[in-house]
């Protein structure tokens, strides 16, 4: 969807919040105060699976854990200065990676970059009527964003997902609050003044999301809905950072608190009605820690890479109740594989040869409960799992699956770990033959496998 972000000029992605980071003075960048960012992990962007916030046994790849992703710039996962756009890398792709422990799952993303409450809560309207809209129609001056216009029209796809989801996460609001950023760069804004101004807004942000979760539970009431609430991007008033006052910046960390309070009761109020939502705080991940979660020093309040890790992180434990990493690797493993939510450690490590990965077949079956035999005259490994069985003999370039030959584009291959021989077979057999889902990411370097 974002293939061609590269040919779009970036200066649209800044979003007009830019207009208050400006007003910082150059000497923070040089500030010892201004801690620096993470260096950034990449990764495709791809609609892929995902997986569940259930018990591993409930899904698997012919009943998948179905999550779609709603929202503004955050769940596009955008960060200034990646122009390539299959190495954006948010909140979404971590969710992704911490599923794939759980079992298998699907994603899809309907991420809209400058996406605001009431152009949602209009697109959801349009979607719970099976009608069509526009982007201008949803929200004027959207369509001016990359690939606005050609989200907003797949209506019908956003109404399927929806409606078929288990777990719809979102991110929603930060574009409602840019005219109190106009403010204050225009003008002279009192405390009192600018405390009106933000009750007004999150009044009107509040009943506008609200109507936007009733139109989700009214496609889907019992897809589980894990939303966001916003983090402030300024850092406080200091020596070095002026751009608001200590009087202004006291009103707006209220206004971040109320709005999640607010989250907090429409949570409350629609769990009342039988419909499950979550509410996930970033908001104190980030306060204070702007300057190393947010692209602030150079002017643009989106997270960098650092800062989706810890969004990722609060929204995988307000999913699962806990959020996964791997050690890093040794020298001579070159990637980590996790089967059926388990990673294989031990002597036979993953191989890559030729740009295939392998993998030892043995501890893979084991970890999988699948029953293993081996025929040394045949030099034969047959693998039963699913329903399924599966044999591979060493060198051939086909498989047996339940009697049938299927091509095999690398064969399995037999080497020596120490004392005894091992059986290791390409990874896309796995999928291929025994039906099992099969993701690597390239983010964390980890290979998934679940029935």
């Amino acid at each position: 969807m974002y293939s061609n972000l590269r040919k779009t000029p970036l200066t649209l992605l800044s979003l007009a919040a830019v207009m208050l980071a400006s007003s910082l003075p150059q000497a923070v960048a040089a500030s010892p105060n201004a801690n620096a960012t993470s260096s950034a992990q990449f990764a495709e962007i791809r609609t892929i699976p995902l997986a569940a916030a259930a018990p591993v046994s409930a899904y698997n790849r012919a009943n998948p854990y179905k999550i779609v992703a709603i929202g503004d710039s955050l769940t596009v996962g955008y960060e200034m200065g990646i122009t390539e756009p299959s190495a954006l890398y948010g909140y979404v792709g971590r969710v992704y990676e911490q599923a794939l422990y759980h079992g298998a799952a699907e994603v899809q993303n309907f991420g809209v970059l400058g996406l605001k409450s009431a152009g949602l809560k209009n697109w959801l309207d349009a979607a719970v009527q099976g009608k069509t809209v526009a982007a201008e129609d949803a929200q004027s001056g959207l369509s001016k964003y990359p690939y606005a216009a050609e989200t907003i029209a797949k209506t019908a796809a956003l109404k399927e997902a929806a409606s078929g989801a288990d777990l719809i996460v979102m991110t929603i609001g930060g574009n409602d609050f840019l005219p109190i950023f106009t403010e204050l760069q225009s003008r002279t804004v009192e405390p009192a003044e600018l405390q009106k101004l933000l009750d007004d807004l999150l009044a009107n942000y509040t009943q506008t999301l609200e109507a936007s979760l009733r139109a989700i539970v009214s496609l889907n009431p019992d897809a589980k809905i894990v939303l966001s609430d916003q983090y402030l991007p300024l850092p406080k008033p200091s020596q070095f950072v002026k751009v608001v006052t200590e009087e202004q910046y006291a009103v707006l960390e209220k206004a971040v608190t109320s709005l999640h309070d607010g989250l907090e009761a429409v949570k409350s109020k629609l769990a009342g009605e039988g419909a499950s939502l979550s509410i996930v705080d970033i908001a104190t991940p980030f306060a204070g820690q702007q300057f190393v979660l947010t692209s602030i020093r150079d002017k643009d309040v989106h997270p960098n890479d650092a800062g989706y890790e810890v969004i990722g992180e609060q929204f995988a434990n307000t999913i699962w109740g806990e959020f996964r990493k791997s050690a890093p690797l040794a020298a001579d493993t070159p990637l980590h594989l996790v089967v059926g939510g388990k990673e294989l450690t031990g002597g036979n490590k993953p191989v890559i040869k030729n740009n295939t990965t392998f993998l030892p077949m043995r501890d893979v079956a084991n970890a999988l409960g699948a029953t293993l035999a081996w025929d040394g005259k045949t030099q034969t490994a047959t693998i039963q799992a699913g329903g399924k069985k599966v044999a591979f003999t060493i060198g051939a370039k086909t498989m047996s699956v339940n009697g049938q030959q299927v091509p095999l584009a690398t064969p399995a291959y037999l080497a020596k770990n120490g004392k005894t021989l091992s059986t290791y077979l390409p990874l896309a057999a796995l999928s291929e033959g025994l039906g099992y889902q099969v993701v690597y990411r390239k983010t964390i370097k980890t290979a998934f496998i679940n029935p």
